[in-house]
């Protein structure tokens, strides 16, 4: 699998999961029962969205990848949605952190960013969550998110993305170039971080030096 992998995109059972994750965990320990969640950040070709998914399984976590997470923020009305599956408590949080984010400059504002920032922090409000780019590991809480950094050598990637999409290594290279590049400014433009900076993490994962099981178990 590949951070571009066709995956089940199913939005609504994902989100219901969610809230009824928070219920019980307020039930049994309040807010501060709540599991963490898990933001994962990549190098393109590194293998992330399947070690992801790996640790979410492993927990027994929901998971939200690029596509998945993109694909919210970008419905307009789905973010309202997704905090309708909260209380108002939480939902009122949510809506002073993205007007606070903005106003102290944290973010670059733009609707698809506050839908994106209301859809991450909605995730993240229920706990027990791996989520897969798209500034996560900037938007998410620190006290609780473990922010993973997923890295390979660049000769690597292009070997696994050729591989991935059946690209000879001149065009896997390219295309690499291109995804690395259009992260950078993402990343960099919105937020305002080096994405590369591993001191901006907790843990740092270089998937050619560990097995895949090994990887897991790491995170």
């Amino acid at each position: 699998l590949t951070e571009e992998a066709d995956m089940p995109l199913a939005v609504p059972q994902l989100i219901q999961r969610q809230a009824l994750r928070r219920e019980l965990q307020q039930r049994m320990g309040g807010r501060s029962g709540l599991l963490p969640c898990i933001a994962v950040s990549r190098f393109p070709g590194s293998g992330a969205a399947t070690l992801a998914m790996d640790v979410a399984r492993s927990l027994d976590y929901a998971f939200f990848g690029i596509e998945i997470v993109d694909r919210m923020a970008r419905d307009g009305g789905m973010p309202r949605r997704i905090a309708a599956a909260f209380d108002e408590h939480v939902r009122n949080g949510i809506e002073r952190y993205v007007v606070d984010a903005f106003r102290e400059g944290a973010f670059v504002e733009s609707d698809y960013l506050r839908h994106l920032v209301r859809t991450v922090r909605s995730i993240g409000e229920a706990g027990g969550a791996v989520l897969l780019g798209r500034g996560a590991p900037y938007i998410l809480p620190r006290e609780r998110t473990l922010r993973v950094l997923v890295v390979a050598p660049k000769e690597a990637r292009i070997e696994s993305l050729a591989k991935a999409r059946d690209l000879s290594p001149a065009e896997a290279a390219v295309e690499l170039a291109r995804e690395d590049d259009e992260r950078r400014r993402f990343l960099g433009y919105h937020f305002r971080v080096d994405p590369d900076d591993p001191t901006a993490c907790d843990l740092c994962v270089n998937t050619s030096l560990l097995p895949r099981e090994a990887a897991c178990a790491a995170v």
